[in-house]
């Protein structure tokens, strides 16, 4: 039977996947133990770790701040049907407070098993390193075993000041991804808290640093004292206009349209590219994936990309707590049918496979479409399209490949609607590339 346990930076888990930091959708109106409740209900479903919400500087929740979300879904005609969801918030209604975060942390570390470790999310205050330093120092003193440094969190790039306090490096509020994005004034603050904490510290991404400028991001944090890099957190994103109401937003009970955060599949490509990048350039820093993650097949997906453990985020709002025991179960039958006995075997297989683009043989003439006649419905889709390989004949009504001008790309295959199109290995001549039709 397949092994299930992993090594994290230092600490023995007994499964790789868990679930992220997420605010608690109350909080301010509930106790700190009902908060923490949540939190363990996880580990009764086999996570090898769990995330505190975003703990913050401030001791207590402030009265004028009550608990606001908005969700909205996103959703397109075939074939792409729900594409996501977007969220918005203020960060200061929903963060956890410290007395109720420290007090969350104890609990955890003192009632959950020694092989579910407790991982402390903590947003500090700006840029300040000390104030940093002394906020995750507490988290460690109340037991935590790990500390994910916030500094990707996209809300509080949805205030009026947030272009102006980036652009002047003067981050006094729980900067989130404000910081994240700003390496010369987020380094200092990371090496504060290597250093004044004796537990691994890692740093959550923002997806606003794009490639490659996560590259040098990265490796400077790993400079800095980092052990492990999570990521990526939600992009920063603006919903739809709703076009039959003059452009007002979609969002329930109000029509002003907040800059907000995007959550779902769409953000695993982000990821992926994270963890490819990092991989191939930062080897040696551990990484844990976040984002977009929804199906139990990303989870391996995301390790054979280099991610040592993985955290359920948008999966949990898109299927809830079932998926943590459908990825479970479906990673222990996944390594029996493959073979792999422990998940050491298969994490980061694929990063070798990672290459640039003028190194690979596209093997253009190797590869040819054809159409299962019994499965196509004649939609046309594949023939009125940019290819000149297909066309929609008649007598009888049919789709006719051209092998001249099919370079086995896989666009028809892709977007047939009845999986009618395949790709098989045949030698063929095309025009333009074959030696004989130069």
């Amino acid at each position: 039977m397949a092994e299930l346990k992993v090594k994290f930076v230092g600490k023995d888990l007994r499964s790789p996947i868990g679930v992220a930091s997420h605010a608690v959708l109350n909080q301010g109106l509930s106790g700190a133990k009902e908060e923490t409740d949540q939190l363990k209900m996880y580990a009764d479903y086999g996570v090898g770790f769990v995330h505190t919400p975003f703990i913050c500087s401030e001791e207590e929740h402030p009265k004028d701040a009550p608990p606001g979300w908005k969700f909205q879904h996103v959703r397109s005609r075939e074939p792409f049907r729900m594409e996501g969801l977007l969220v918005a918030t203020e960060a200061r209604r929903i963060m956890c407070r410290l007395n109720a975060g420290l007090a969350m942390i104890e609990s955890l570390r003192e009632t959950l098993p020694d092989d579910v470790a407790v991982i402390a999310n903590m947003i500090g205050p700006g840029a300040d390193p000390q104030g940093w330093a002394e906020l995750c120092h507490m988290a460690e003193d109340a037991g935590a075993d790990i500390i994910e440094m916030n500094v990707s969190c996209p809300l509080p790039a949805a205030t009026a000041k947030a272009v102006s306090s980036y652009s002047e490096g003067e981050l006094s509020d729980a900067a989130g991804s404000l910081l994240g994005d700003s390496p010369q004034i987020l380094l200092p603050v990371v090496k504060a808290v290597t250093e004044s904490c004796s537990v691994p510290v890692g740093v959550k991404l923002t997806p606003e640093t794009g490639f490659p400028r996560v590259v040098g991001l990265v490796e400077g944090i790993k400079n800095a004292g980092a052990a492990f890099i999570s990521g990526i957190n939600a992009p920063i994103t603006v919903g739809p206009p709703d076009i039959y109401k003059g452009g007002k937003g979609k969002w329930v009970g109000m029509q002003e349209n907040p800059i907000c955060a995007a959550l779902g599949p769409w953000d695993r490509y982000l990821l992926y590219r994270n963890l490819g990048a990092i991989s191939l350039f930062v080897p040696d820093i551990k990484l844990a994936g976040i984002g977009g993650l929804v199906e139990p097949e990303h989870i391996i997906e995301a390790m054979m990309l280099g991610a040592r453990v993985c955290e359920l985020s948008s999966g949990l709002l898109w299927k809830g707590t079932g998926l943590i025991k459908e990825c479970l179960e479906f990673l222990g039958d996944y390594m029996d049918r493959q073979g792999y006995q422990k998940v050491e075997d298969f994490i980061g297989i694929g990063v070798k496979y990672i290459k640039p683009v003028e190194e690979i043989d596209w093997r253009q003439e190797d590869f040819i479409a054809t159409v299962d006649d019994r499965l196509c419905t004649r939609c046309g889709r594949c023939a009125n399209n940019i290819c000149l390989a297909r066309t929609l004949a008649e007598n009888p009504l049919r789709i006719v490949i051209d092998s001249r001008y099919c370079i086995g790309c896989g666009l028809c295959q892709s977007i047939c609607p009845e999986n009618a199109v395949s790709m098989v290995e045949q030698k063929h001549p095309v025009v333009g590339i074959s030696l004989d039709n130069a």
